[in-house]
C-alpha cells in the first residue's frame, strides 16, 4: 500500500501548492499594474495598494489560480516522469516543470487571447519571470508539502 500512501501524499499537496502560486501571482499582477499606473500618473499609497491586491485576489486571484491548476495537473505528472527515469532531484524538476508549464501557458493564452495580452504583467521580462516565479515557488511547494505528509500519512499494516 506504499503506493496509496505517496498517491495520496501527492494529492494533498497539489492543492495547497496551487493556492499558493495563485495567490502569489495574483499580488505580484497587481503590484505590476499599480506600477504602470503611477508611472503615468500619481503616486499610489499603501492602503490604495492594500484595498487592489484585495480586490484582485478575489476577482483576478480565481482566474490565474485555474490557469496555475492546469498548468500544474499537466506539469506535475512531467515531473514524476523524468525523476522516475533520473531517481533524483523531485525538488528541482518539480519547481522547474510548473515554471515551464506557466511560460507555455502564457505564449498559448497570449496567442489565443483577443487582446495583445491577457494578464497585463507579462507584457515585461521582468512581470512574466515574477508570474514564472509564482509557479516555480508553488511547485517548489508541492514537492516539500508530499515530502511532508508521507511522512504524517498512516502507514497501512500487513494483511489488512
Amino acid at each position: 500500500m506504499r503506493t496509496r500512501r505517496r498517491t495520496l501524499s501527492y494529492l494533498l499537496a497539489f492543492f495547497p501548492a496551487v493556492i499558493l502560486a495563485g495567490i502569489l501571482g495574483s499580488i505580484i499582477q497587481t503590484q505590476f499594474n499599480l506600477l504602470a499606473i503611477g508611472q503615468i500618473g500619481p503616486a499610489i499609497d499603501f492602503a490604495t495598494r492594500l484595498e487592489t491586491t484585495l480586490y484582485d485576489l478575489q476577482h483576478f486571484g480565481p482566474v490565474y489560480t485555474a490557469i496555475i491548476f492546469v498548468v500544474f495537473l499537466l506539469a506535475l505528472p512531467v515531473a514524476h516522469l523524468v525523476v522516475r527515469v533520473q531517481k533524483r532531484q523531485f525538488y528541482a524538476w518539480c519547481a522547474v516543470a510548473t515554471a515551464i508549464g506557466l511560460w507555455v501557458a502564457f505564449r498559448l493564452i497570449d496567442h489565443f487571447a483577443p487582446m495583445p495580452t491577457l494578464i497585463a504583467a507579462t507584457r515585461t521580462t521582468a512581470g512574466t519571470l515574477l508570474l514564472i516565479f509564482s509557479s516555480f515557488m508553488g511547485g517548489l511547494f508541492y514537492a516539500w508539502l508530499s515530502r511532508i505528509s508521507r511522512r504524517y500519512l498512516p502507514r497501512s499494516r500487513a494483511g489488512n
